[in-house]
C-alpha cells in the first residue's frame, strides 16, 4: 500500500521569488506616486505664498501709490523711514510667510523651502508701476513668474 498522505509543507523557491518581485513592484509605484504627491504639496504652497506677495503688493499699491522696493518692505525687515514699519497695516506680510532667496531662482535648481519668493520691481523712471513676483514650481523643475501692475516689456 502506498500512501499518499505526504503534504507539502512551506513554500518553492520560485513561489517566494514571485511574491517578493511582486512586493518591490508595488513598493516602486507608490514611491513614486508619493514623490509626485510631495512635489504638488510644495509647488501649491509656493504659489500659495507668492498669490500672498501679490495680494500684498496691491495693497500696499493702493496705500502708497507705488508698488514696494522689495519684498522686505511688506514684512517690516527694510531699514528706512518709521513710515516703512507697518505691523499694524493691512499691506503686512509675517516674516515666515514667505522666505527671500540667497540668489536668484533658477530653473532645475530647487529652493531649500517651498515658501522662497523672488520679487522684483520693475524697472521705471519715478514710483514703481508694477513687479515681478516668481516661484519654483517643484513638479515641472520651472520657475513661474506672475507680474502685478503694469510693467513694460
Amino acid at each position: 500500500m502506498t500512501t499518499k498522505n505526504i503534504k507539502n509543507q512551506g513554500f518553492t523557491l520560485v513561489e517566494l521569488l514571485i511574491v517578493i518581485v511582486i512586493i518591490a513592484i508595488l513598493t516602486v509605484v507608490s514611491l513614486v506616486a508619493y514623490n509626485g504627491l510631495q512635489n504638488q504639496a510644495k509647488t501649491s504652497a509656493a504659489k500659495s505664498a507668492a498669490d500672498a506677495v501679490a495680494k500684498k503688493a496691491e495693497l500696499y499699491n493702493t496705500a502708497k501709490s507705488k508698488y514696494p522696493a522689495n519684498l522686505g518692505v511688506l514684512t517690516s525687515k527694510t531699514v528706512g523711514t518709521s513710515s516703512d514699519s507697518q505691523t499694524g497695516e493691512p499691506y503686512y506680510l509675517d516674516e515666515k510667510t514667505v522666505k527671500t532667496p540667497d540668489s536668484a531662482l533658477t530653473d532645475g535648481h530647487a529652493p531649500a523651502e517651498a515658501n522662497t519668493i523672488e520679487y522684483k520691481q520693475c524697472p521705471d523712471t519715478g514710483d514703481a508701476t508694477g513687479a515681478h513676483v516668481k516661484y519654483y514650481n517643484f513638479s515641472t523643475s520651472k520657475v513661474e513668474e506672475r507680474t502685478i501692475g503694469s510693467c513694460a516689456s
